[in-house]
């Protein structure tokens, strides 16, 4: 699912970022006609994120890198979202647009952030 231009050649992110990329088509297919959305796949989702995130953290302090930007970038992400899927409670809210955010702000996330962060921990490992 992840596009080659978004793989930044540390396995455990790419597997992670190919599985969340994977995880928003069924999402979307899942939800399509249904609404309130389910608690169980709302938190699935937001748990997801959040553990994808703390691997990205994990490996950024275990080779020393600087992550504080980065993880701004991810709390904002995290609110937000937290948000529209509170609001998916009582109904869908406006679900596709939550998804269709969610793949584009990885898609830039990546690009902008996870690129640099794996250059950094490449470097970290040869040395």
């Amino acid at each position: 699912m992840l596009p080659q231009n978004l793989q930044v050649n540390i396995p455990e992110i790419d597997i992670e970022h190919d599985h969340l990329f994977a995880f928003l088509e069924s999402f979307k297919e899942y939800c399509f006609d249904r609404s309130p959305i389910p608690e169980e796949k709302r938190s699935a989702l937001y748990g997801l994120l959040v553990s994808h995130f703390k691997t990205e953290e994990r490996l950024a302090i275990s080779a020393g890198v600087d992550f504080s930007g980065h993880e701004d970038a991810h709390e904002k992400m995290l609110e937000t979202v937290s948000q529209a899927l509170s609001q998916m409670a009582s109904n869908n809210g406006d679900l596709y647009s939550l998804i269709r955010y969610i793949g584009y702000w990885f898609e830039i996330h990546i690009l902008r952030y996870d690129l640099t962060l794996a250059k950094c921990l490449t470097i970290s490992i040869v040395h």
